[in-house]
């Protein structure tokens, strides 16, 4: 019965080990300063001043100048348009980037850590004293 157990922690500890993520929203002005680099390895969400949402796959993109160009979609509150052009960098409000939250992952695998020691001694303390009574 303990094998059960230990078998779903495991199962569940290995699926939350591709870990936590977030959305960075990156302001225009860090990006412009330097201050924070845009990874052309992940997905980027953009929005521009007339309040247009861009999304761009990984490796669909690339920054020349004062130009994003790129091939992705539009995002309304009601539809996706496919998208392929450039976008010029002073019309962006603002980027977003899924980033690793590294706490959040940490607390996940902890909580589900937590959870299986509790469930394998319940089982134990059960099978002990169920072992006591049949004496």
């Amino acid at each position: 019965m303990l094998k059960k157990y230990f078998i779903g922690l495991l199962v569940l500890a290995i699926l939350n080990f591709t870990g936590c993520y977030s959305l960075e929203v990156m302001n225009k002005e860090d990006v412009d300063e330097g201050r924070t680099q845009i990874n052309l390895s992940e997905e980027l969400f953009l929005t521009t001043k007339d309040f247009t949402r861009y999304h761009f796959l990984p490796a669909n993109f690339r920054i020349e100048s004062d130009t994003l160009f790129g091939k992705g979609t539009i995002q309304d509150s009601s539809t996706i348009i496919p998208f392929q052009g450039s976008v010029d960098l002073t019309d962006i409000v603002s980027y977003e980037q899924r980033t690793p939250d590294t706490w959040a992952t940490i607390g996940l695998i902890t909580g589900i850590i937590a959870i299986g020691l509790v469930i394998v001694s319940l089982a134990f303390v059960i099978s002990f004293e169920e072992g006591l009574d049949s004496d």
